[in-house]
């Protein structure tokens, strides 16, 4: 792995209307406020984005998550159907976009504007640079740069210092892990994420002790993989979610788009059972599709569970009465410490 150094931003002209680094080593996404660097430039490059910021001010950022094994085999969420991972060098693919406060379900594209890549790890350091095309779409070639499991990498907006997460998890073969479903398993049903669309103030309802149980397996050391159908344009919205209500950081699969999210689930369990070789000590779900994919991929009924209207359906572990705090305590517990 290329180890890099971090070096001081040159601005032209003078520099003594910026505001003072902050001593920061993480930032709270996707407005941070004062920034511990210096970006590589600063405002909108165009007019009409800046206009776009300012009347529709909610963020619909999107940034990749990286999953495989260290040394590749590796996917990004951004794979399409049908294709296999790859071992090429890491690429870090996002989009920057805004829409309006009850806009959820839209997006106007930031065309044109510089992106520039960050990470912490005993320094702020820069991986690279990218202008957004007509979609608000970049792609950054970090030189083959991997960040360890859970340290993010910050994709800045150089106009206005907004930012999205990209993380990589790299596990080896053989790696026990906890994979999620989250409408309805970790929300207290389907229909929260629709109330967010258009109010982006609501707070998503959550499943009983759902927060409880991921932190109960992340404190035994098990990787939690966030498999849900919905599309990337609710990346942020999720992101959020999933830290303002203290989940554990984890991979985040999400859809291209809306479509029938038994196939495109059982495509991401098999990449990761079987390219990647990973084991499932637990699969959670709510639906249908959850119970179908998770067969699909071969897990075990009895560490299939199923929350909701169709807990225990087909052969599955019922979690009753909509919440998990009894399963952690005997289940969960019952589990050694994972490696």
């Amino acid at each position: 792995m290329r180890t890099y150094a971090f070096a001081l931003l040159a601005f032209a002209g003078c520099t003594d209307d910026l505001p003072a680094l902050t001593d920061a080593t993480s930032l709270v996404c996707p407005r941070p406020g004062d920034l511990p660097f210096r970006l590589p430039s600063t405002g909108f490059a165009r007019g009409e984005n800046k206009q776009l910021a300012a009347s529709d001010p909610r963020s619909k950022d999107e940034a990749s998550d990286t999953i495989g094994n260290p040394n590749g085999p590796y996917a990004s969420i951004y794979l399409l159907p049908g294709q296999s991972p790859s071992t090429q060098p890491i690429e870090y693919r996002g989009v920057k976009a805004r829409t309006t406060v009850s806009g959820g379900l839209f997006t106007y594209p930031l065309a044109g504007e510089s992106v520039a890549l960050f990470t912490y790890d005993t320094a702020w350091t820069q991986l690279g640079t990218a202008t957004t095309d007509d979609d608000g779409a970049y792609t950054i070639d970090a030189g083959g740069f991997i960040a360890p499991n859970g340290q993010p990498i910050y994709s800045m907006l150089d106009a206005d210092g907004t930012c999205a997460e990209h993380y990589d998890y790299l596990y080896p073969r053989g790696q026990k892990v906890v994979i999620s479903d989250i409408d309805g398993t970790l929300t207290l049903d389907d229909g929260q994420l629709l109330s967010q669309i258009s109010d982006e103030t609501y707070l998503q309802k959550m499943m009983g002790a759902a927060d409880k149980l991921a932190q109960a397996w992340d404190a035994k050391n098990y990787p939690i993989i966030y498999l849900t159908a919905r599309p990337h344009v609710f990346r942020n919205e999720t992101r959020t979610w999933l830290r303002d209500l203290g989940f554990p950081e984890g991979a985040l699969i999400t859809a291209k788009d809306i479509s029938d999210a038994a196939p495109y689930k059982t495509e991401w369990l098999q990449r990761m059972l079987t390219t990647f070789g990973w084991t499932a000590v637990a699969a959670y779900g709510n639906a249908d599709t959850d119970i179908t994919a998770y067969e699909n991929a071969g897990i075990p009924k009895d560490k299939t569970f199923i929350v909701g209207p169709l807990a225990g359906n087909r052969g599955t572990v019922a979690i009753p009465n909509m919440d998990f705090a009894a399963h952690i305590s005997t289940f969960v517990a019952a589990q050694p410490a994972n490696p």
